[in-house]
């Protein structure tokens, strides 16, 4: 069963994320892939400076991930020309991990993607999950962890599509609005549904 893991900035996506593989669900990151192929020497560090200039390249000679958020989350153009470059040589990486995972007979591996329904990709999926949270804790998480003003939590969530328009969308939704213990609970449960699922 191929399933898509998706939520919105600062869900706790990655929380659920380590629940899954805690429970023995593969799960191929694509947050992950896209930092691999924009490491230097990668084709898509060298198209994302070769667009964006020298203003993104950190002393290091790593990309300034900061900078370049800047610029993206400001400008929808830039955003879609960011995923133009990376998104093609994630979904490459990914269709080698399933037929990898398919050779072997995973029953059940999942696909953390963030821009799932952005991107059209839920057709492809038998089951998309949602790890959803109420607007508040959403804001008061992105806030806290990247320490970000007002203005810049507002500018990440908007480049999002809204969670409630993607609500009605999937099959099974994940409440992250409260404790750990809770996420754990959900995830435990649908990981036992799923299973039982796979094995009819």
């Amino acid at each position: 069963m191929w399933i898509g893991l998706t939520g919105g900035i600062a869900t706790g996506k990655s929380a659920a994320k380590k629940q899954f593989e805690g429970l023995g669900i593969p799960v191929i990151d694509a947050d992950e892939l896209a930092h691999q192929v924009m490491q230097p020497g990668q084709v898509g560090y060298q198209q994302v400076v070769s667009y964006f200039g020298t203003n993104v390249v950190s002393q290091s000679g790593d990309l300034n991930r900061s900078a370049l958020a800047e610029i993206i989350f400001k400008s929808i153009d830039e955003k879609e020309k960011l995923e133009s470059i990376i998104h093609p040589l994630v979904q490459a990486e990914v269709q080698k991990q399933k037929a990898y995972h398919q050779k072997i007979g995973t029953p059940i591996c999942m696909y953390d993607v963030p821009l799932l329904f952005e991107k059209k990709l839920e057709k492809q999926f038998d089951r998309v999950i949602l790890i959803w949270c109420d607007p508040q804790t959403q804001r008061a998480r992105l806030k806290a962890r990247n320490q970000l003003t007002d203005e810049q939590v507002s500018d990440r969530i908007r480049a999002q599509m809204p969670l409630s328009d993607k609500l009605p969308l999937v099959q099974h939704c994940i409440d992250n609005s409260t404790t750990y213990e809770s996420l754990h609970l959900q995830v435990k449960t649908l990981v036992e549904k799923l299973k039982k699922t796979v094995s009819l």
